[in-house]
């Protein structure tokens, strides 16, 4: 920066802040400012952090840029491009553009090459019109010897954290085997510790029915409570995950709505761990309270 008033420490130099061309999938969360589908020739976008503090206090103001005029071999001038900061991005985790990038239009890249833009590039960006279409580029580029990967963006990550969210709905029959087997390991636990308490109910005329609900209603109080625990928990983090998310401090995501609880899910997988513990403890709870008080005695 040419002005030594715009730089965020008066005795540290913010050092190179490289031009790079603007490619919206590829730019971390924004900190100040929106995210723009493109830039105008006159806007430039800037790291927030750098060698003696923040960048942010640029935003909104017009800042002139120094650069290296290429004059010849080995030769160049010094010279300077008025630019307008739109926007403050989040450079804490550094990506193949390098550690503190600026991003400007195409045509300002040019305008800094005099139109002799340099031919030697590391890597490049192609975009295709169309997502279906994507494998079939990948193929071309790839048989034309270039190293292929996707350009994944941060929106295309929230994308893929949305899809894993959803998976949930399609754990319900997993969901009801696991309270099956919950169910059974309930109703031996409570059933087999209460043998002689059974006995004596069904010497004062509780009958066998009423014993099998006795024993079905504690084990949902039972399972009610863990999925509540759980539930709480598991929203809990949720909550946490969402908010890391957004203040910046995981992978730099632009945000995780979906992954915020979800109150209709929740009661769906209640009711069906309910239902599946409850299935899981009849066939127990049926058979002992049926049994004779003297064989539960002895038991």
């Amino acid at each position: 920066m040419a002005d030594e008033g715009d730089w965020p420490s008066p005795t540290v130099s913010p050092g190179s802040l490289w031009a790079t061309t603007y490619f919206e999938p590829r730019l971390p969360k924004m900190i100040k400012g929106d995210r723009p589908v493109s830039l105008q020739d006159d806007e430039i976008l800037l790291p927030d952090s750098v060698p003696g503090g923040s960048l942010r206090h640029l935003y909104g103001k017009t800042v002139m840029f120094g650069y290296t005029h290429i004059n010849g071999k080995y030769q160049g001038s010094y010279r300077t491009i008025p630019l307008k900061v739109v926007g403050i991005y989040d450079n804490s985790v550094p990506d193949k553009d390098g550690e503190n990038p600026s991003y400007v239009s195409e045509n300002t890249m040019d305008a800094l090459f005099d139109g002799n833009v340099q031919e030697s590039y590391t890597f490049a960006y192609v975009q295709v019109d169309s997502g279906d279409n994507v494998p079939l580029v990948q193929k071309k580029l790839a048989a034309m010897g270039f190293g292929v990967a996707g350009a994944a963006g941060q929106q295309d990550v929230t994308g893929i954290l949305a899809a894993l969210m959803s998976i949930g709905r399609f754990m319900f029959p997993i969901v009801l085997v696991c309270s099956l087997v919950f169910g059974l390991f309930l109703s031996v636990i409570w059933m087999k510790q209460r043998k002689r308490s059974l006995a004596l109910l069904r010497c004062l005329g509780y009958t066998a029915g009423q014993l099998s609900a006795l024993a079905l209603v504690q084990v949902v109080q039972l399972v009610v409570a863990a999925g509540i625990a759980g539930i709480i928990l598991g929203a809990g983090f949720s909550l946490l995950l969402a908010h890391s998310v957004d203040s910046g401090d995981l992978l730099n995501l632009t945000n995780l709505d979906s992954v915020v609880f979800d109150p209709v899910l929740a009661l769906e997988m209640l009711a069906i761990t309910v239902a599946g513990a409850v299935i899981g403890a009849l066939p127990l709870s049926v058979r002992i309270a049926h049994t004779q008080p003297d064989e539960l005695m002895r038991g």
